[in-house]
């Protein structure tokens, strides 16, 4: 009877795409799309670097002012002079807000990144979430706006399987 209900729990999972990975880490049927990583944290090099990943979970590579589109918007790719510098892949509404806001706050030594994941990626339901960690760790979603070392990021509770939700910088659409 244990053996049923495992096994009809796994099948719930994954249906409602719940399954999380063996490690306890991203669920099953999410794939990183788009990540910022703070470089030299609570330093004066500080900075930040955008990839955008592949299909195939590869960083995509292209020549600084080039774009490149996805289904979350455009980015441009943004060359890193300095160790200081916020480069690499950039959402083209964040980089128009980079030229009125400070986008490199210095908020201590521990780590941040901001993570995008598509979710039932190819099916009807494909949706993204967005996430942000400090220190290792997820925050938990959908507090007030968050302030970032990248700047402040507000947060959308999904209504729809293929909704928007999770965290976003506050100047994307």
């Amino acid at each position: 009877m244990r053996v049923w209900r495992l096994i009809l729990g796994v099948a719930l999972s994954v249906i409602t795409g719940t399954a999380q990975a063996a490690d306890g880490g991203a669920r099953v049927d999410e794939r990183l799309v788009y990540e910022i990583v703070v470089t030299a944290p609570g330093t004066r090099s500080q900075g930040w670097h955008g990839t955008i990943y592949d299909s195939t979970g590869k960083p995509v590579s292209i020549e600084p002012g080039q774009r490149f589109e996805t289904a979350v918007g455009t980015f441009e790719s943004v060359a890193c002079p300095h160790l200081w510098s916020m480069c690499g892949m950039i959402h083209t509404d964040m980089l128009a807000w980079m030229k009125t806001h400070d986008a490199n706050v210095i908020m201590g030594r521990e780590p941040w990144a901001y993570r995008l994941f598509v979710l039932r990626e190819g099916t009807k339901s494909e949706g993204f979430e967005g996430k942000i960690f400090f220190n290792g760790a997820e925050i938990a979603r959908c507090q007030a706006p968050r302030a970032t070392p990248m700047g402040a990021f507000v947060c959308k509770e999904r209504t729809q399987l293929w909704d928007r939700a999770g965290w976003y910088h506050e100047s994307w659409p």
